[in-house]
């Protein structure tokens, strides 16, 4: 088994585009992502731990890569088009301050590449690699919102490289298993009240980055001739980030400059593990039935505390936001139809429910449940190359916002009341290369 210096090119050329991703406004519950292939799109990602319909199979579970017989390279990428408004339902003003702008918008663009590579080593063992990006969130307030003192910018990016193996155990079963090396990158904003100390209100930036790490699991199996499962295990992984937090027009004089000095700090996030189940169903020669439940656990996220590091002494500690997320669980359906031999027709549907309580939810995440409609093609060109193509609309209910945070004693406390609602569109495509 022989690789050109081209294909090798393609591949670090791949990886490195991946480390330019945006992250965006989460499209599953909570900040997790499941857009990581644009075959799957197409069927609100019904299946996608037993489809193994291509090298995203490495990501989606490990134990399906055993379908491919093929060397195979996947490069997919996802245009993400959110649109957003919170509005004002009898908000509190930071003391000495206006209470601002009583709606405001939160939609962004962004986008997510995608790469897999799957390598057969014998007709039993499959070596993979997928560089994906599992969460992200990027929200972006005006800074004269009323909720401005509870958050102003959100903006987490993620890059997970997942190496996996898979292991065909008889003509029914495979097993699968992988490692996963995620850095995550976070910064969030929000306005800050000086006016107890002389001063108006400056923006307070939080930002920090840092590595993980964890493992997948996977295992598939031919249960009738018609029908395959699939059942996928993704591990919690703990971040321990590093950073600094800055306070921009902070008084130069007083109490309030050793308060809010510069400095840097750490935090601790442990990201959820997630479990999926999955099964294909060929109904006819022309049908197929997918199906996903999937359960996660962000009970994982129950706060974000920051420590400050190296700090003046007198130095305000940074507050510790109460999240409180419950495990949730995301349940999709869809179906794929066999046009002719190089066109494949898929639709699918989904619905997501919020790990967020209504008493915890708040402006920089106003997460509801959700449906996701989908619709998709697939396109085999020649032997080698397949192009997906897939169009979703997400559809989130109505979010009531009820959240206190600040502290009183020093003034900082505010009362965000109010209402969020949008919706999403997302623009999937992918190539996928046999070599």
């Amino acid at each position: 088994m022989t690789h050109t210096p081209f294909q090798f090119r393609i591949i670090h050329c791949a990886i490195a585009a991946i480390g330019l991703g945006l992250g965006t406004t989460a499209q599953a519950a909570g900040f997790a992502l499941l857009e990581q292939n644009a075959s799957g799109a197409g069927v609100a990602y019904a299946g996608k731990a037993a489809i193994g319909e291509d090298a995203s199979a490495a990501w989606f579970n490990p134990a399906s890569m055993s379908r491919l017989k093929e060397r195979q390279v996947v490069l997919g990428g996802h245009y993400i088009d959110l649109n957003g408004e919170v509005n004002n339902e009898g908000s509190t003003a930071a003391p000495g301050r206006p209470l601002g702008s009583s709606a405001g918008e939160f939609g962004d663009e962004g986008y997510i590449p995608n790469f897999h590579l799957v390598v057969p080593f014998n007709n039993r063992i499959n070596f993979g690699l997928s560089v994906a990006t599992p969460f992200g969130l990027k929200t972006d307030f005006q800074p004269d919102l009323y909720g401005r003192f509870q958050g102003v910018t959100s903006d987490i990016k993620s890059v997970n490289i997942n190496p996996s193996a898979s292991f065909k155990v008889n003509e029914q079963w495979s097993v699968g298993a992988g490692v996963s090396a995620q850095k995550l990158d976070a910064k969030l904003s929000s306005q800050v009240n000086y006016a107890p100390f002389g001063g108006t209100e400056g923006l307070t930036t939080i930002a920090g980055d840092g590595w993980g790490y964890g493992f997948n699991l996977g295992v598939m199996g031919q249960v009738t001739a018609a029908t395959r499962v699939g059942v996928a295990y993704r591990s919690a992984i703990e971040q321990d980030l590093e950073g600094n937090v800055t306070f921009d027009n902070r008084p130069a004089a007083g109490p309030a400059a050793t308060l809010f000095a510069n400095s840097e700090l750490t935090s601790k996030i442990r990201l959820p593990a997630s479990l999926a189940i999955s099964s294909v169903t060929e109904l006819t020669p022309k049908w197929q039935l997918l199906t996903d439940a999937t359960w996660t656990e962000w009970s994982t996220i129950q706060k974000l505390d920051f420590q400050r590091q190296n700090a003046p002494a007198g130095a305000a500690p940074l507050s510790v936001q109460d999240y409180e997320w419950k495990n949730s669980w995301r349940f999709a359906v869809g179906g794929i139809y066999k046009y002719s031999d190089t066109i494949n027709l898929k639709a699918g549907v989904a619905y997501d429910i919020t790990p967020v309580p209504d008493e915890r939810r708040k402006v920089r995440l106003p997460d509801e449940d959700r449906i996701t409609f989908a619709v998709g093609s697939q396109y085999k060109f020649d032997k080698a190359t397949t192009f997906d193509v897939a169009f979703q609309y997400v559809m989130p209910d109505k979010a009531k916002i009820d959240s206190t945070e600040g502290n009183p004693a020093a003034g900082q406390q505010t009362r965000v009341l109010g209402t969020a609602e949008g919706d999403a569109f997302i623009l999937s495509g992918q190539v996928s290369y046999k070599f």
